[in-house]
């Protein structure tokens, strides 16, 4: 009835008042594990939801929650229930990525199928499970704000994801660019890319210039045969023997240099990567050419990458195509990719084929027993919670 209803509410709300003790909103600054459980990876969107404290913003799943309040005392939490359905894809193109990026404007794309989500809340007294859904004008403002808090709040757990997934190639000056040692000018390289050629093979294509005594040699081989004959590597290799220990490591790609700078390598074993030369210009001018009348005629580095990123066959080194029946069976799940994720999740897969490994899976309710306060730092603990995903039934 109508007035059973009021005392129990009434009764509830005497219970929510005398815990509401020492609660705090959560700010941007709080991690709050409001979208995975911090022992096992059900989310809101699995069929028990997730249960995050008002205290500690830890989260736990259906089958953790109980014994977390009686270990902690918590007895105050938001109980999230997630579902989403799949959004139509945009008929509008996704933007070419631009630079060698993941997760960052320009870059490549880690975003997965895009869903409309809805959420339905409540907040729950432990241990009884008594709940009471939110929003609620009967609740304590108070109490309505820490809740609000929590049920907006990004998910730590998406934080990672993000700082994680977000990559940028970042290229540095090199070290041997301000005291760079240059031969005497013995020749002119013309500005005309018809004059330009592999000093080893003929080749006329990815060629390079060594920025200390003018040698123009092709780029490297790659793994398929593209690429170069190694012209300016192995003459980088040969200057090592003549003018050690570092020989004569920076070279420019020919094609790239305009006005606003050009692919700039290092082959010095300490670098041995894309670099800066903040005195291009004038490394270049000594060999005769103006940065100011060049222009950009072949494909820079960031621009090959990208290429060879998007074109990627991937069906030869896997099983694409083939009818295969699927499992999803005990030692038979496998870890989502990141973006960047790849070689570790490959890692831990094979860590817990280990005996030494599958013994935490079992060993997980002794080691969640006896885990800090705050588990989300704790080894043993997020191993127990990685093996009870990748073994569990």
């Amino acid at each position: 009835s109508p007035y059973t209803r009021v005392v129990f509410m009434e009764a509830l709300l005497d219970r929510v008042r005398a815990s509401m003790r020492g609660l705090v909103p959560a700010t941007e600054y709080d991690k709050v594990y409001n979208d995975e459980c911090v022992l096992s990876f059900d989310s809101p969107f699995s069929p028990g939801g997730l249960y995050v404290s008002l205290r500690t913003y830890l989260g736990f799943g259906a089958q953790h929650v109980q014994a977390a309040s009686m270990r902690s005392g918590e007895t105050l939490y938001v109980h999230l229930q997630k579902r989403r359905t799949l959004r139509p894809k945009s008929d509008a193109p996704d933007a070419a990525p631009t630079k060698m990026a993941l997760g960052v404007e320009g870059g490549f794309s880690v975003d997965g199928p895009q869903y409309d989500e809805s959420t339905e809340a409540a907040l729950v007294l432990m241990p009884s499970g008594e709940r009471v859904p939110l929003p609620c004008q009967e609740l304590p403002e108070f109490v309505s704000t820490c809740c609000q808090a929590i049920v907006t709040h990004v998910g730590a757990m998406q934080q990672r994801k993000e700082s994680a997934v977000a990559w940028e190639a970042e290229t540095l000056p090199s070290k041997y660019a301000e005291e760079l040692v240059q031969l005497p000018p013995h020749k002119k390289i013309s500005p005309d890319p018809a004059a330009w050629v592999c000093e080893e093979s003929g080749m006329r294509e990815n060629l390079w210039l060594n920025l200390s005594d003018g040698h123009i040699g092709s780029g490297r081989r790659q793994w398929d045969g593209s690429g170069g004959t190694n012209g300016a590597l192995n003459h980088y290799e040969e200057t090592k023997k003549h003018f050690p220990p570092h020989g004569f490591p920076l070279v420019v790609k020919l094609g790239t240099i305009t006005p606003h700078g050009a692919d700039v390598y290092s082959y010095a074993d300490d670098e041995n990567s894309e670099v800066t030369d903040p005195k291009l210009a004038e490394h270049l001018a000594h060999w005769g050419i103006d940065v100011m009348r060049m222009e950009k005629t072949a494909q820079s580095v960031t621009e090959m990458n990208i290429a060879a990123n998007e074109s990627l066959e991937l069906d030869k080194i896997t099983e694409a195509g083939k009818d295969l029946a699927p499992l999803t069976s005990r030692g038979y799940l496998g870890l989502n990719n990141l973006g960047n994720s790849c070689y570790v999740n490959s890692v831990l897969q094979l860590l817990f084929t280990l005996p030494e490994y599958q013994t935490l899976h079992p060993a997980a309710p002794a080691i969640f027993a006896t885990a800090p306060s705050d588990p989300t730092g704790d080894l043993p603990s997020q191993l127990a919670k990685l093996g009870g995903a990748l073994l569990g039934d």
